[in-house]
């Protein structure tokens, strides 16, 4: 037994994946297309590529990082080129309850960019979106029906030349770093992981602590025990993250697939005990 309560406590402190919000988010569907707007501007000085090539660094970004998860139920497709969006190339996104930001937004000449449905990625060259030169992209949820999200922006900057002196596979890395926060994972301490704090170059897979993240969110549907949605999706608790992409995120998190396998393992347990007597 006390092997067990071990266990338990090792596994559920050994990842660092965080969400991006205080509530838990995810996509309702797991099915979630990943899209382009289609009537952004880029400017090949800054952000260093074109609509078009920004376009085709979709598919890569999901297929080979979200999509290679077997134990998630998430599915991303790149699905082209949306409709147009107002204001997506010079206007302030924001976070629905960001009510300083909206207001901001509405009183500004660019405008705000609306509530999204799917992930849209744009470039854009709004600077109060980045904050400092340095940041690649920002990403925000900014549609929501109830807990679940519905819609999220990914910006590219298009203001400072920092995405355009990336390597193309690294362009590639930053959008699938981007789709993480998108689909509602925060930062990682875990060097290893995409969804670091901090930008490494030729980064080409997911880090486990991204594969317990995701899986995490979008749990592989599992009865066991007869318990309804199985043990998968109903175990863990986990951070929300507030830092900035040059700072780590706060108190790493309970792994819900680490507390599963040791919940599993002292049922076992007690079952063979009780067998026993």
């Amino acid at each position: 037994m006390k092997f067990i309560l071990g266990l338990i406590l090792t596994i559920g402190t050994a990842h660092a994946y965080t969400l991006n919000n205080n509530f838990g988010a995810s996509f309702k569907d797991n099915n979630v297309k990943v899209r382009i707007a289609g009537n952004t501007i880029c400017n090949p000085a800054n952000a260093g590529v074109t609509p078009s090539e920004l376009e085709d660094m979709i598919k890569p970004a999901v297929d080979k990082f979200w999509n290679q998860v077997p134990t998630s139920a998430l599915v991303l497709d790149a699905s082209g080129a949306s409709e147009a969006i107002n204001n997506i190339n010079q206007g302030r996104l924001c976070s629905p309850t960001d009510q300083d930001c909206i207001d901001d937004g509405n009183a500004d000449p660019d405008g705000l960019i609306p509530p999204v449905t799917d992930i849209i990625i744009a470039c854009n060259s709004n600077p109060l979106n980045f904050g400092s030169n340095n940041v690649l992209a920002v990403t925000i949820p900014n549609k929501f029906s109830g807990k679940k999200i519905v819609g999220a922006v990914i910006l590219i900057n298009d203001f400072a030349p920092t995405f355009a002196a990336l390597s193309h596979s690294d362009k590639v890395s930053v959008i699938a770093h981007e789709i993480g926060h998108a689909i509602g994972l925060g930062h990682s301490k875990d060097s290893a992981a995409l969804m670091y704090y901090r930008t490494v170059s030729l980064r080409t897979n997911l880090g486990q602590d991204d594969v317990d993240g995701v899986t995490y969110l979008y749990p592989m549907h599992v009865d066991a025990f007869g318990l309804s949605g199985g043990l998968l999706g109903s175990c863990g608790t986990i951070q929300n993250v507030g830092g900035k992409d040059d700072e780590p995120p706060s108190n790493p998190p309970f792994v819900q697939m680490g507390i599963t396998l040791a919940v599993m393992i002292l049922i076992a347990e007690m079952m063979r005990l009780l067998k026993r007597s």
